[in-house]
C-alpha cells in the first residue's frame, strides 16, 4: 500500500485514523480523488477509520485499458474491502461514487452500514446532457486547463468561483482538475456517462442513508437527491446552501459536520 491489487488493476488507498474504529470508505467523482476528502478528514478521523480510493485510471491508481463501467468500479471497492479484511462500512460517495454506493447497498447488503451520497443521481444522463459532457470531456482530453471555463460552472456554484475571497481554494480546484491524465479521464467516464438507471435499486436500500446535495448543483441538481431520498424508506435530505456540485471544497466544515453526524448516529444504531 497505497497501491494494492484490486479487481485486475492497482488502486491507490489510503487509510486514515485508528483501524480499530468503525470504517468508513471515501469514494469520490470525476475529475477528482481521494483527496478531495482532505478537508473531512480531521473532522472524520477521530471517530472512524476513513479509507481513501483513488477510482479506476483516476488520481494516482494505474491507467486501466478497461473495466470502466459502474459494475466494475462496485467490485473495485469491494475487492479493496476484501484486502484490508473489512467488513460492513459506511460508504460516502460524491457523484459517481454516490452511484457506485447505491448500487452496492442494494445488491450487497452486507458490505454497507450506511451510506451517504453527494451530488448522485440514480437516473441515466438524457441524451442532450449526454450529447454534451461528451464533447467537454473531448475537450478536457486534449486541453484539461482549456476546458477548466466550461467544466468549472458545472461542477461548482457560481458564488464560490465569482468570490474573491475565495481565489486561492478555487485555484487549489483548478489545479486538482487539471492534473490528471486527460485521455485517461475520458476513457473512464465514458461508460460511468453512459450508465443505466438504477431507480429500481432504491428500494432494496435497507441501511441508514443521507444524500446530500448543492442548492446549485450543475451536475445533478436537488431534485435527483429527492429522488433517491424518496425512494429509500427512511432517507434523509440534506440540501446544502449555496454550494453546487462540490461541497467538499465549497463548504468543507458543513459537509464535514453534515458527515461526521450522520455516521456517528449510523454507528449508534446499526
Amino acid at each position: 500500500m497505497p497501491l494494492i491489487q484490486a479487481n485486475h488493476t492497482q488502486l491507490w488507498v489510503e487509510r486514515f485514523g485508528d483501524p480499530a474504529l468503525p470504517p468508513v470508505l471515501l469514494l469520490h467523482g470525476l475529475f477528482f480523488s481521494g483527496e478531495m476528502y482532505a478537508a473531512q478528514l480531521p473532522m472524520l478521523t477521530p471517530h472512524f477509520h476513513c479509507i481513501t480510493i483513488d477510482g479506476r485510471s483516476m488520481g494516482r491508481s494505474a491507467r486501466a485499458l478497461g473495466g470502466h463501467d459502474v459494475d466494475n468500479l462496485c467490485a473495485d471497492v469491494m475487492a479493496v474491502q476484501d484486502a484490508l479484511q473489512i467488513g460492513p462500512a459506511h460508504w460516502v460517495g460524491s457523484s459517481v461514487g454516490g452511484v457506485v454506493g447505491i448500487r452496492v447497498a442494494a445488491q450487497w447488503p452486507d458490505r454497507v452500514r450506511s451510506l451517504t451520497t453527494c451530488g448522485a443521481s440514480a437516473h441515466a444522463e438524457p441524451v442532450e446532457k449526454l450529447t454534451r459532457y461528451e464533447s467537454l470531456l473531448a475537450s478536457y482530453a486534449s486541453d484539461p486547463s482549456g476546458a477548466w471555463p466550461l467544466l468549472a460552472p458545472v461542477l461548482y456554484g457560481s458564488g464560490f468561483l465569482s468570490d474573491p475571497a475565495r481565489a486561492s481554494d478555487v485555484h487549489a480546484q483548478y489545479k486538482a482538475f487539471i492534473n490528471n491524465d486527460g485521455p485517461a479521464i475520458q476513457r473512464a467516464a465514458a461508460p460511468i456517462l453512459r450508465r443505466v438507471g438504477i431507480e429500481h435499486m432504491l428500494s432494496h436500500v435497507k441501511c441508514p442513508a443521507l444524500a446530500i446535495v448543492g442548492e446549485h448543483d450543475g451536475a445533478n441538481p436537488p431534485a435527483h437527491s429527492e429522488h433517491i431520498m424518496a425512494g429509500i424508506a427512511g432517507a434523509r435530505l440534506h440540501v446544502m446552501p449555496g454550494a453546487g456540485h462540490q461541497p467538499n471544497a465549497e463548504a468543507p466544515r458543513e459537509f464535514g459536520n453534515a458527515i461526521c453526524e450522520f455516521l456517528q448516529e449510523s454507528s449508534t444504531t446499526a
